[in-house]
């Protein structure tokens, strides 16, 4: 009797400690954790640019899988000290684009825009010149996300 209980014991143990199998003998698949790369073509650092006038943007996006979505967002640089508003208010070019779908499979993209575009200084809106950060940021499928920034400047 004991040698019984004993082998059932250990069959018990033998059951419990393997795992079961798989139909395909797959494994369970491994989570992406890379992140997606951005490289930016257009513009480049410290590009000077005029109101009234468009911004060229070209970049590449990569991932190892899938390719989810993308941000663009240009806002000034915002300098320390204390800033008077004189009348006219200036007002700070800022744009902002989003895709949220890059379609299935889509591995790599290269985006090409030439329409940021940057007010003219007129009577209601006068574009503060100075230093402004383009950010660009991009999420894979498995919400893996990059981000780029560059400074510009308007005068």
């Amino acid at each position: 009797m004991r040698t019984s209980i004993k082998f059932l014991i250990a069959f018990s143990f033998l059951l419990v400690s393997f795992p079961g199998c798989k139909k395909g003998g797959n494994a369970d698949p491994v989570p992406d954790i890379s992140k997606p790369t951005i490289s930016i073509i257009k513009p480049t650092a410290r590009q000077l640019f005029s109101a009234g006038n468009a911004i060229a943007f070209q970049a590449v996006f990569s991932d190892n899988i899938n390719l989810k979505s993308y941000d663009i967002a240009i806002n000034k640089l915002i300098t320390g000290g204390l800033t008077l508003k004189i009348v006219p208010t200036s007002v700070s070019f800022s744009y902002i684009k989003s895709l949220t779908n890059f379609g299935p499979g889509v591995k790599q993209q290269e985006i090409i825009l030439n329409d940021i575009l940057i007010p003219s200084n007129t009577v209601s809106t006068i574009v503060t010149p100075g230093k402004y950060n383009l950010k660009v940021t991009c999420i894979d499928g498995s919400n893996n996300s990059s981000e780029t920034n560059l400074e510009i400047n308007i005068n």
